[in-house]
């Protein structure tokens, strides 16, 4: 018996690829300027918006990798609902669609989660490359994701 088939995003941000559900990405856009807000959680790089719609914009690169410095010449952002509400993430390329069966999720042992693993919830390999599973709602901790609503950013 085989597990059911699931779809995500492959999106490389820093030195890996990683995966998210496709189900949560509303949509891809070119990152442009986004402007900071003084106000705003640290961990939201700006705002964006976005067909009348404010969204807070959070760089992935810098929330998994914070030493590594930025180097993608053409950033994108993924529009992702959350439990947040919709956040912009921006990455340093979208790759493809990954179809993977249930039974192809590893979970990811509890050394790996110790470098910003909370994110983190899976690991897939697919022919000889490697994926790396996060849960979208995971990127913000429930604090920030309060912190994020009563900015009243969204």
């Amino acid at each position: 018996m085989s597990g059911r088939n699931l779809r995500f995003i492959a999106f490389r941000a820093g030195p890996e690829t990683f995966l998210i559900d496709i189900m949560a990405v509303r949509q891809i856009v070119m990152a442009g300027k986004s402007t900071s807000v003084p106000t705003a959680p640290s961990f939201i790089e700006g705002v964006i918006v976005y067909r009348n719609e404010v969204i807070p914009v959070v760089d992935v690169n810098a929330r998994l990798y914070p030493q590594r410095e930025n180097a993608a010449d053409q950033p994108l952002v993924l529009l992702t609902h959350t439990t947040a509400g919709v956040i912009g993430l921006k990455v340093d390329e979208v790759r493809r669609i990954v179809m993977l069966g249930s039974e192809e999720l590893l979970p990811a042992p509890a050394m790996v989660r110790g470098i910003r693993g909370e994110f983190l919830v899976a690991i897939a390999q697919q022919n000889e490359e490697i994926f790396l599973v996060l849960d979208v709602n995971s990127l913000l901790s429930s604090d920030e994701q309060r912190e994020l609503r009563s900015a009243s950013l969204s």
